[in-house]
């Protein structure tokens, strides 16, 4: 992708909010199988302090995935994190600033969850504190099958909404999105004040791009804005730093 292609340069002003997998991370045939480029924690250290600490990262992820990805020893003095969809707000002290509560709807679903995935060899459950992801990443063929039970268990409960995703499928609390994760940093020093740039790439992060552009900020989709996928974000994030970041 030439200079060209890229879009406006980030600027020192905007509030940032990145999604993880398949915006800072390349797609992988588990949410476990993720790699971290080596010069990741630095990029986002050296972005956070060109950016005045006004950094977080917005995912679908569980807090202890996001962790395990980014410790926040590797990221001191830390960042702001989104996890669940919004469900979980942390601040880059690390404290938690919102925390919902599960609704007991997902444990009526999860035992044939459990047995469905345990059926279709090649798909996988993930089970987070906010609700389910069923992946068939690797099996395909599944999808269908696992769409509409996934559709029937939801449908009987009010508490629980169904979220599409990229070969996978979420059944969740309903609540915050990513969206209302970024509204609620806006309120909070250091983001208060910047328009908002928001980076994603799934249906799960279009309500926080078209969120990011409603407050006069920019909402960036990965496929439309960054044809060569994440290893484009990370060279764009990169290439406005003040100092140089190598093996992202």
């Amino acid at each position: 992708m030439t200079d060209q292609a890229w879009p406006a340069k980030r600027h020192s002003d905007e509030a940032v909010f990145l999604d993880i997998d398949g915006t800072l991370l390349d797609l992988a045939a588990t949410p476990l199988s993720v790699r971290v480029p080596a010069g990741l924690p630095a990029l986002l250290r050296a972005l956070a302090r060109a950016q005045g600490q006004a950094l977080a990262l917005i995912s679908g992820r569980s807090l202890a995935d996001i962790d395990c990805l980014f410790p926040p020893a590797a990221l001191a003095p830390g960042l702001a994190v989104a996890a669940e969809h919004g469900a979980i707000l942390r601040d880059a002290q690390g404290t938690i600033i919102r925390c919902i509560e599960p609704p007991a709807a997902l444990q009526l679903v999860a035992p044939a969850l459990r047995v469905a995935i345990a059926a279709c060899p090649g798909t996988l459950l993930e089970e987070k504190k906010f609700g389910f992801a069923l992946h068939w990443r690797a099996a395909p063929h599944h999808a269908d099958h696992l769409t509409r039970l996934a559709t029937t268990l939801t449908e009987a409960q009010p508490n629980l909404t169904l979220q599409p995703a990229h070969q996978a499928l979420e059944i969740r609390a309903q609540g915050p999105n990513k969206a209302d994760a970024l509204a609620a940093f806006l309120q909070i020093h250091p983001f208060r004040g910047r328009k908002p740039l928001f980076i994603g790439d799934d249906l799960t992060d279009e309500p926080a791009i078209a969120a990011a552009r409603a407050r006069g900020g920019r909402g960036l989709h990965v496929a439309r804005d960054f044809p060569n996928g994440p290893a484009s974000v990370r060279a764009w994030l990169a290439a406005s730093l003040p100092e140089p970041v190598t093996d992202v």
